[in-house]
C-alpha cells in the first residue's frame, strides 16, 4: 500500500499515479528523499540510516525517545519512521506538498495507516488532515497548532498547555468556592456557639469602666452611636372662609385661619462614645449620656446591619446602639479562624449567649 504525498490517498504498492488525484507518486517520491536528507533531526521526520539515528539523538537530546506511544521502526531500513501518535499502529513520514498552480511548498508529515497529517509551522505543528474525521483526537485537535511536547502528551492520554490552564483555573475556582463555603459554615456555627453560650468571647486589654465582683469585659468598641426616639411636633394652617376678587390680580380672603399641630417620633442622634459589654451589663459612655444596663433586665434586641435596637425593663422607649458593623470579631471553630463584622446579628447573639450563662 502506498500514501499519496499530495492528497493523502491510499494507491497500491505498484502504483505510478495516484488514483485520486494524478499525481505522479515516482516524482513525489524523489522529493520526499530530498527532503529527508535536507531535515534528519526532527522527531517526526524519516531516519535513513542507523549511523544517522545515532548522531540524532547526540545532537538533539530529548528528541525521538523510545516510548510505549513512539516508537521507531528498525526492521524496515528503506522505509523507516516513526509510530503515528494519533493511531499508534501506521508511521509517520515527512512530504512536501506543492501549493496551488505549483507556487509554494507545504512540509508535512503523513501517517501511512490513518492518514493523520501534521503541518511543520517552525517549533510547532498543526494538526491539518485525517481520513477519519469522526477520530476522537480529531474532533478534539484538528487543526490546533501545538508543540511536540504537547502532542506528546496528548498521544499519552495528556492534554494541551491551554486546556491545561483552563483546568487549573476551574479547580482553583472550585477551591475558593469550596473554602468561601467552609468560611460561612464556620461563622454559622461560631454565631450558634455565641447565642447558646457555648462560644465565650473575652477581651483581654485594660478595662475602662470599674468591675463588679466576678465580673469580666466579653468587648468593646469605639465610635458607637446612641440614638433614641424623639418626639417630633408638626403644625399645619388651614383657612376658612371664602375669598373675593376685586381686580385683577387682587383678592381677599374672608374668614379666619386655623392652626392644626400633630406630633411624631423621630430617631435622633444623642451622643456618641464607648460600647462595653460584660458577662453582667450593657454600658454606653458617652461624652453626654451615659447608660448602664443590666443584662436580667433586658427584654429583646432586636438586631440591624449596623447595630441593636435594646428594650429594657422600666424603660419605655428602646435605645439604638449603632456602628458596631465597623468592628470585627475574630473567632476560632474546628481549628479554623475566621473573622466576622459585628453586624446586629452577631452583637444579639453574644448578648443573649451572655444572658444564657447568667
Amino acid at each position: 500500500m502506498m500514501f499519496c504525498p499530495n492528497c493523502g490517498a491510499k494507491n497500491p504498492s505498484d502504483a505510478r499515479f495516484c488514483n485520486q488525484c494524478g499525481t505522479n507518486l515516482h516524482v513525489m517520491d524523489d522529493t520526499k528523499k530530498t527532503y529527508e536528507n535536507q531535515d534528519p533531526g526532527n522527531e517526526f521526520e524519516q531516519e535513513s540510516s542507523n549511523s544517522t539515528e545515532e548522531n540524532f539523538d547526540e545532537q538533539n537530546p530529548g528528541k525521538m525517545e523510545e516510548t510505549d506511544n513512539i516508537k521507531k521502526n528498525s526492521d524496515d531500513d528503506t522505509d523507516s519512521g516513526v509510530r503515528c501518535l494519533i493511531c499508534k499502529t501506521g508511521l509517520m513520514h515527512p512530504t512536501v506538498h506543492t501549493g496551488t498552480f505549483g507556487f509554494g511548498t507545504r512540509k508535512m508529515i503523513i501517517c501511512d495507516s490513518c492518514g493523520a497529517g501534521f503541518e511543520i509551522k517552525g517549533q510547532k505543528y498543526k494538526f491539518s488532515e485525517i481520513s477519519d474525521k469522526n477520530q476522537p483526537l480529531w474532533i478534539k485537535y484538528g487543526h490546533q497548532t501545538l508543540t511536540e511536547k504537547e502532542w506528546i502528551m496528548i498521544s499519552e492520554g495528556g492534554v494541551s498547555d491551554e486546556e491545561q490552564k483552563k483546568i487549573d483555573r476551574e479547580a482553583e475556582i472550585l477551591k475558593k468556592q469550596e473554602i468561601a463555603r467552609q468560611q460561612e459554615k464556620d461563622a454559622n456555627d461560631f454565631l450558634m456557639g455565641l447565642e447558646n453560650g457555648s462560644i465565650p468571647i473575652r477581651y483581654s486589654g485594660q478595662s475602662p469602666v470599674i468591675l463588679k465582683k466576678d465580673e469580666a469585659i466579653s468587648l468593646i468598641m469605639e465610635n458607637i452611636q446612641l440614638q433614641e426616639p424623639r418626639a417630633v411636633r408638626q403644625t399645619n394652617a388651614a383657612y376658612g372662609g371664602p375669598t373675593i376678587r376685586v381686580a385683577k390680580g387682587v383678592s381677599f380672603r374672608m374668614g379666619g385661619a386655623s392652626a392644626r399641630s400633630e406630633s411624631h417620633d423621630e430617631i435622633k442622634v444623642i451622643d456618641q462614645g464607648k460600647f462595653v459589654l460584660t458577662n453582667k451589663r450593657l454600658i454606653f459612655m458617652g461624652t453626654k449620656r451615659t447608660v448602664n444596663i443590666d443584662l436580667k433586665k433586658i427584654v429583646a434586641i432586636v438586631p440591624y446591619k449596623d447595630g441593636i435596637e435594646s428594650q429594657r425593663e422600666n424603660k419605655q422607649k428602646p435605645e439604638y446602639f449603632t456602628g458596631t458593623d465597623k468592628h470585627t470579631l475574630n473567632y476560632t471553630v474546628n481549628g479554623r479562624s475566621g473573622t466576622v463584622p459585628i453586624y446586629g446579628t452577631v452583637l444579639k447573639a453574644a448578648i443573649q449567649g451572655l444572658i444564657a450563662r447568667l
